[in-house]
């Protein structure tokens, strides 16, 4: 989520590997996805809403997923009875959410898409901002960069690729650090979601700025402007900016059209708002879902992915490479809320994991039930509400959506 953050003392520890030179060891165990086949026609529809309607084309090649039908160049389309879910529950998911002032909602199972709803003038190809989704294509990116060659390591010090924090403290700081928000860089609230995301015309440099006030790897804190730093570390580890990185090496092999918002400075901010379409941001999870693979490409590491989907660090086991999971505790909200032994959505598979953003947009992905649900909606924060902003951190639009949706499928 974009909005807040939590320091948790403790300590962590490491590192997988790539298919593209030079090999790389990133560390985890667990994680993955499922592949099933599945037919292409069908329809799906909505009152008070966009509808869309017949089928889409697909192809159902992939290397180590076959029969996986991937959304090329859209997603087949089919009705929700024929995948095994109760078409009523799912319209008690979209009153839900059209209460909760969404933008879309979307069901996606077995690679077809089942159920889609708009709302509020948004449709099949209104960019929706993603706000803290974004992090996890940066983290994607990282994975896509170390296994090119461009990044060394995960565990690389920063500033091998950003000069002026060499023979400073800041240099103690990895870029494992940064994809796992334990880089001990100094925070405050105020600082991080007002100075540096209101106030500072250059994010980036904003963020370089920022000292080192902990012992990286021992606390936890979801930091904004520590997830900036990829920012200028992409350029100057690959000479392009990572709005660029995204498009040459991500979003045009998995189908996605998206920009990258930009600071004043005009810098892509990398820890918000990737603008893409509901049904684009929906691809991320796919690829995820199927282990990194695109059609017959590995487009990100399998290693990478399952490193990933793994916790990061033992103070917020719900947290992996700037990715939330299910099924892990400890589990600590981005606004500091301890949650002890309960799990980031009590009633969800423990495999669950999610990219989340600011106002509860988020895309889950169930492996278990070959699954996805995907929303957008407003930003509840158009003046400040501390009331709206814990309710936020606490996700409790994402869980009034998701259960109806989770009692509607069979296994």
């Amino acid at each position: 989520m974009w909005w807040g953050a939590v320091i948790v003392a403790g300590l962590m520890g490491c590192g997988g590997s790539a298919d593209v030179p030079p090999a790389q060891t990133y560390a985890a165990s667990g994680g993955g996805g499922s592949a099933v086949t599945g037919s292409t026609s069908g329809s799906t529809s909505g009152s008070g809403s966009t509808s869309s309607s017949g089928s889409g084309s697909t192809s159902s090649s992939g290397s180590g997923g076959g029969g996986v039908i991937y959304p090329t160049p859209d997603w087949a389309l089919d009705t929700p009875a024929n995948v095994g879910i109760d078409a009523g529950l799912l319209e008690q998911a979209a009153s839900i959410a059209d209460a909760k002032q969404s933008y879309c909602l979307l069901v996606i199972r077995h690679g077809k898409l089942v159920f889609e709803r708009y709302w509020r003038g948004h449709g099949q190809t209104t960019p929706e901002r993603s706000w803290s989704i974004a992090k996890s294509y940066s983290s994607t990116l990282v994975g896509i960069a170390i296994a090119r060659g461009d990044i060394g390591s995960i565990d690389d010090s920063v500033a091998k690729y950003i000069p002026a924090w060499k023979g400073t403290p800041n240099e103690a700081i990895t870029v494992k650090n940064l994809v796992s928000m334990t880089s001990g860089m100094k925070w405050s609230a105020f600082d991080d979601y007002f100075t540096m995301a209101l106030l500072a015309q250059d994010h980036s440099k904003h963020a370089l700025a920022v000292p080192l006030d902990k012992t990286p790897g021992a606390t936890w804190t979801y930091d904004n402007a520590a997830v900036q730093v990829l920012e200028p570390l992409f350029r100057s580890a690959t000479g392009m900016t990572v709005e660029q990185y995204a498009d040459k090496y991500l979003w045009s092999k998995i189908g996605e059209t998206a920009t990258w918002a930009h600071d004043p400075a005009g810098n892509p901010t990398t820890y918000a708002s990737v603008m893409a379409s509901c049904r684009d941001h929906a691809r991320l999870g796919y690829l995820f879902l199927h282990g990194g693979v695109w059609e017959k490409e590995q487009v990100v590491p399998a290693a990478w992915v399952t490193a990933s989907l793994t916790p990061s660090q033992p103070l917020n086991q719900a947290y992996g490479y700037l990715w939330w999971l299910n099924g892990h505790t400890p589990y600590v909200g981005s606004l500091g809320s301890q949650h002890g032994s309960a799990d980031l959505i009590p009633f969800a598979p423990d495999d669950l994991f999610a990219a989340h953003g600011f106002g509860n947009q988020f895309v889950d992905v169930i492996p278990s039930l070959d699954l996805m649900v995907v929303r957008f909606g407003t930003d509840p924060m158009n003046t400040f509400d501390m009331a709206k902003l814990l309710a936020d951190e606490q996700f409790e639009t994402e869980a009034a959506i998701l259960k109806p949706v989770l009692a509607a499928v069979k296994p």
